[in-house]
C-alpha cells in the first residue's frame, strides 16, 4: 500500500471531515445558501473520495451528477434542498461500503471490524463468521431502506419537498414538516437504536462465546482506530496487530 494512502493516514480523513462540520455548522447557522451548496458539494467529495483516488469511472460520473445537481439546485435559489440530501448520502454510501464486502472473494465489512478490533481467531470461534456475515448484509439492507424512505421524503413532501419546489405535484403528498425532523435527527436515532438492540441480541445470540463490556468495547475501538480504518478501506482481512 502506497504512503500516501489515506487508509493509513486516518488523521488527514479526521481534518478534512473537521473542515466540512465547520462549513455545515456554518450553514446552519448563518442560513446562507451557498455555505448550504458547498457542505453537499464537501460531503460528496468526502464520500467518493476513496474511489475517486483510485480513478474509478463510476465515482466520477457520480460526483460530476452531484455537482451538477447542486449548481441547479443553487441557480434555482434551491439551496436547502441541497443540504436535505445530506443524510441520504451518508446511508447510500455506507450501504455501498457495506454491501461491496458481500461479493465473492471479499471479507464482509464487519468480520474486518471483528478481526481489527479483536483477532482474526475470533472469526474461527463457532457461528462468528456467519453471524458477521449476516450482520453485514442486515447492514446493507437497513441503510439501503433508509436511504430510499429519504429519498421519497424529500421528493414528495408537501411544503419544502424537491417536487414541490419546482412546482411539480408529487405522485403521493408527505405533509407537515415533522419529516424535517426526522430526515436530520430521527434517521441517525435508528441507526443508534439498530446498533444498541443489535448489540443486545448479539450477547443472547452468541452467549456461548465471551463478549467484551460496552465501555471495554468502546475503549477497544478508540484503541484500535486506526487498524479498523485500513480494514475497512482494504479490499482483503488486514491482520490485527498490538
Amino acid at each position: 500500500m502506497p504512503p500516501s494512502d489515506p487508509a493509513r493516514h486516518p488523521g488527514r480523513g479526521t481534518i478534512a471531515f473537521a473542515v466540512y462540520a465547520v462549513v455545515l455548522f456554518a450553514a446552519f447557522a448563518s442560513g446562507r445558501a451557498w455555505l448550504e451548496e458547498l457542505a453537499a458539494l464537501m460531503l460528496v467529495s468526502l464520500l467518493l473520495w476513496p474511489a475517486l483516488r483510485r480513478r474509478s469511472a463510476i465515482a466520477g460520473a457520480l460526483w460530476a451528477v452531484a455537482a451538477l445537481g447542486v449548481a441547479l439546485l443553487a441557480l434555482t435559489g434551491r439551496g436547502e434542498v441541497a443540504l436535505d440530501f445530506m443524510p441520504v448520502m451518508v446511508n447510500a454510501a455506507l450501504c455501498v461500503l457495506f454491501a461491496r464486502t458481500l461479493a465473492r472473494g471479499s471479507e464482509p465489512l464487519i468480520a474486518r471490524v471483528i478481526a481489527a478490533l479483536e483477532t482474526p481467531a475470533r472469526l474461527r470461534l463457532p457461528g462468528v463468521a456467519a453471524y458477521a456475515r449476516g450482520l453485514t448484509f442486515a447492514w446493507a439492507l437497513l441503510l439501503a431502506l433508509q436511504a430510499t424512505l429519504l429519498t421519497l421524503l424529500i421528493v414528495c413532501a408537501v411544503p419544502g419537498g424537491l417536487l414541490a419546489s419546482f412546482g411539480i405535484a408529487p405522485p403521493f403528498e408527505i405533509t407537515g414538516r415533522g419529516w424535517r425532523w426526522y430526515l436530520h435527527l430521527g434517521s441517525y436515532t435508528v441507526v443508534l437504536a439498530f446498533i444498541v438492540l443489535e448489540y443486545a441480541w448479539r450477547r443472547w445470540y452468541l452467549r456461548h462465546i465471551p463478549h467484551a463490556p460496552l465501555p471495554v468495547f468502546v475503549a477497544m475501538l478508540a484503541r484500535r482506530w486506526p487498524a479498523l480504518v485500513r480494514s475497512v478501506m482494504s479490499d482483503g482481512p488486514v491482520r490485527s496487530g498490538p
